[in-house]
């Protein structure tokens, strides 16, 4: 690795398609799922877009809807 150099890694993108992956394998909507959550369908459909900035917050409250550690939104 040469100095300096920052690794970029597509955290918004890994957690997005996480999210719909374990969304659909729970058989949810994701009108089901925002709901759970309280938050707007358009709002994780741009988090399952990976163009969404999201708060720690509303990822564990993913997580725990989804019934998944928080850290399991961030491994493919």
């Amino acid at each position: 690795m040469t100095k300096g150099k920052i690794l970029k890694f597509d955290v918004k993108g890994i957690a997005g398609r996480q999210v719909r992956r374990l969304r659909r394998g729970a058989g949810m909507t994701q009108d089901d799922l925002a709901r759970r959550c309280g938050i707007f369908r358009t709002y994780l459909s741009r988090i399952e877009n990976g163009t969404a900035n999201t708060s720690i917050t509303v990822l564990a409250a993913l997580a725990t809807s989804l019934n998944v550690k928080i850290q399991d939104l961030f491994i493919e």
